[in-house]
């Protein structure tokens, strides 16, 4: 299945699943997953393994991975979906511990919260060093948190100083242009809400209480590196150049993390090599390295693997999966365990999660007008394609935010079954449009529709729309989409051209607005819908990849000003409540149901494969994995 993703903060394309996954710890989801769990204590990280078929795992060896597409930049803040084995080699206050939830502590011993919920205090470990030998304080946490605020090569600043977590800052207009609604800049620096009170307490302060705040500061973007490692933010000189610390500029890179693993050597585009880092504060790790090795190829992964050179496959090509090779023998929450037997007779071990993603088209509303992006909507049936293309392994997409904590408007509701009723039949639906449910047909093709759109906007025989749509290189399911909706479109006046480009590429070329449409898979950085709204009710349009709303776009004002409204006075308010910011939930996914901004394809399952003489567990919940108790036996 799929593994290009984004998590618009960050995502590791290899080393974890590549898309989130919820359960409720090991139990499966929350009845009501809006609800924050408590962080349970850290894991001891004991080693329980046991003895395979092919002997006794042991430590050392180096454990072969592959990275989807070449490995942009190893600088946290500005990653957006490009990087290899990020959680080997950093660390965060907090860790999804095998990507489980709740958030375990990591680099925090301890935390407390303020009875406002305002302020988070926690203490810091002693005793840990990072790669360059220097210590562990708080004021680096101070450090790395104001790079992610203020840097200019920041490409994550909503993490911290956005709509939904909000460190507490101070503006200044006159620090951005008129047309500057993009990148926050407005952030006066040194401003914000962190503060290192002794060499172990670091201190926290939101501009207003976030029920995913531990969540959300587990994530990539929020590792922390050596204070005043690079001078890219006001106040610090910075003992390297930029590229000196990240990158390969004059011998690069100097980076130094947290992780239990080092970077050994980096060639770009092609190859990362990890080592394992003898001072590792926790327990582990057991492999001597982690290799991740790029291939761009599905099908060149697929055969890697198959031929022993990869120890583990994450995510198989869609046209290769075949689901009658599936043996699940052992359910656990939301994870199911089992064996793959390809059709050589060759049996590995296999493992699957519902993930918490979404698949969807984005539109570029700077190129394509409304009736176009209407015309696709009817032209696609998601039910056929969660069938025929993903192989029954994904379920059909209606709306961004998947089924699991989809807003729920009664008690003992799942999120499913709210997701399928607003789609199916408009439950609680709060637009017209959106009264009967999904308004392009649900489970249907619709192409009379898709043609009268057209022709209502003056489309036609003699004036047909021309778009390219942008692919992942390799990836085959995005590629099915495409193909499929080639060959209906050109009946409703569009011809669609198909053009393939690297992920990191496509995810340079989304920022820059340079695609007309393109294919993506978004996985949470947290259960909570506002993860993925927050990008589609037009606040700062030039900064989001759709440029709904931007000047010069094609958008209804009206509509775009009822989504406004459903986020300022339902979710974003002083009074909101969960009943109001659910309600604002449903309208923003009703006004892109209007605007066809982001189409959404399916909500996928995500797959891992891995051979005999690896001793790795299968992820859960968040996705996020490192390799500490991983050992060999080959």
């Amino acid at each position: 299945m799929p593994q290009d993703t984004t998590r618009r903060g960050f995502l590791t394309v290899a080393g974890t699943g590549a898309v989130t996954a919820l359960a409720g710890c090991q139990s499966g989801p929350s009845s009501d997953p809006t609800d924050t769990p408590e962080p349970s204590e850290p894991s001891d990280g004991g080693d329980d393994t046991e003895e395979s078929d092919q002997g006794t795992p042991m430590a050392g060896g180096t454990l072969q991975m592959m990275a989807t597409g070449s490995i942009q930049t190893l600088d946290p803040i500005n990653a957006k979906g490009s990087g290899a084995g990020y959680d080997q080699y950093g660390r965060s206050l907090m860790e999804f511990r095998n990507g489980l939830y709740p958030p375990e502590a990591a680099l925090a011993e301890d935390y407390s919260m303020s009875d406002d919920g305002l302020t988070y205090t926690f203490t810091l470990k002693e005793g840990v060093t990072f790669h360059d030998g220097s210590e562990f304080t708080a004021d680096d946490v101070v450090y790395s948190y104001r790079r992610l605020a203020g840097s200019e090569n920041s490409r994550n600043r909503d993490d911290i100083i956005g709509e939904t977590m909000t460190v507490e800052h101070e503006k200044d207009a006159s620090r951005t242009e008129p047309t500057d609604e993009t990148s926050l800049a407005d952030y006066v620096p040194g401003s914000l809400g962190v503060e290192a009170v002794d060499d172990y307490t670091f201190e926290m302060t939101l501009a207003s209480p976030f029920q995913y705040t531990l969540f959300q500061i587990a994530g990539g973007a929020f590792a922390v590196l050596p204070e005043g490692a690079v001078g890219d933010v006001e106040g610090y000189e910075g003992e390297y150049e930029y590229n000196e610390f990240f990158s390969t500029a004059n011998g690069g890179p100097t980076y130094a993390g947290l992780g239990p693993f080092q970077v050994d050597s980096w060639t770009k585009g092609s190859q990362i090599q990890l080592t394992a880092f003898d001072d590792y504060y926790g327990e582990g790790p057991q492999l001597d390295g982690v290799t991740y090795t790029v291939v761009g190829s599905g099908n060149t992964r697929l055969s890697r693997f198959q031929n022993g050179n990869a120890d583990v496959l994450e995510g198989m090509p869609t046209a290769s999966f075949n689901p009658d090779n599936v043996s699940i023998e052992e359910e656990n929450g939301n994870r199911s365990v089992g064996t793959y037997t390809f059709d050589d007779g060759t049996e590995v071990n296999y493992g699957e999660i519902p993930s918490l993603s979404t698949e969807y088209l984005v539109f570029n509303t700077l190129e394509v007008p409304i009736p176009v992006r209407k015309a696709f909507a009817y032209a696609m049936n998601q039910h056929e394609i969660a069938r025929n293309v993903y192989k029954g392994n994904a379920k059909a997409g209606y709306h961004i935010t998947p089924p699991a904590p989809y807003p729920t408007f009664e008690d003992g509701m799942s999120g499913e079954d709210s997701y399928d009723q607003h789609a199916e039949s408009g439950y609680e639906s709060n637009t017209d449009f959106a009264a009967d449910g999904y308004p392009y047909g649900y489970g249907e093709t619709r192409l009379e529709d898709a043609r009268a759109v057209m022709e209502e906007a003056g489309y036609g025989e003699n004036d047909r729309f021309s778009i390219t749509a942008t692919t992942i290189a390799g990836n085959s399911g995005y590629a099915s989409v495409f193909t499929r909706l080639q060959s209906k479109l050109r009946s409703a006046y569009i011809d669609m051209s198909i053009e393939e480009a690297e992920f990191g590429t496509i995810i340079s070329r989304a920022i820059s607005a340079d695609m007309e449409v393109f294919a993506l898979g978004d996985g949470m950085e947290y259960p909570g819908p506002q993860n993925f709204l927050r990008f589609l009710y037009g606040e700062s349009p030039s900064g989001q990849f759709t440029r709904w709303g931007a000047e010069g776009s094609y958008h209804d004002t009206e509509l775009r000003q009822t989504a406004l409204d459903a986020w300022e006075q339902n979710y974003a308010a002083d009074d909101a409540d969960q009943a109001s910011r659910n309600e604002a939930f449903q309208t923003i996914e009703e006004i892109n149901w209007a605007s066809v901004q982001e189409l959404p394809t399916v909500h996928t399952t995500s797959q891992r494969f891995w051979h005999d003489h690896v001793d790795v567990e299968m992820y859960g919940v968040m996705e996020n994995q490192t390799f500490t108790d991983v050992t060999l036996s080959r």
